[in-house]
């Protein structure tokens, strides 16, 4: 994956996420809102920054038949992203 910028949202996801990931030893199941009130932010702003990483291929979001996000993991190239954005810290 080519190296891509990433706004502080998205950068604080990861982190998140990653800080998850190591906490539980892998099994993270990050949920939307939980990273809502992890974060104190706008709902629609994660929503929007949540879309943009999956797409990047750096997350993936479970859905229920209807769409509505269920669970949030990081791919292996999140992984790695999110890990070096821990040592960077």
């Amino acid at each position: 994956m080519a190296a891509r910028r990433l706004s502080k949202l998205q950068r604080q996801i990861l982190s998140s996420m990653w800080t998850q990931y190591e906490r539980t030893q892998g099994g993270i199941s990050t949920g939307h809102l939980e990273l809502v009130q992890t974060l104190g932010r706008d709902k629609s702003n994660v929503s929007h920054s949540l879309r943009t990483l999956e797409a990047r291929g750096l997350i993936t979001i479970g859905r229920t038949l209807g769409g509505q996000a269920t669970h949030l993991d990081l791919t292996s190239e999140g992984r790695k992203l999110a890990s070096k954005l821990a040592q960077k810290l």
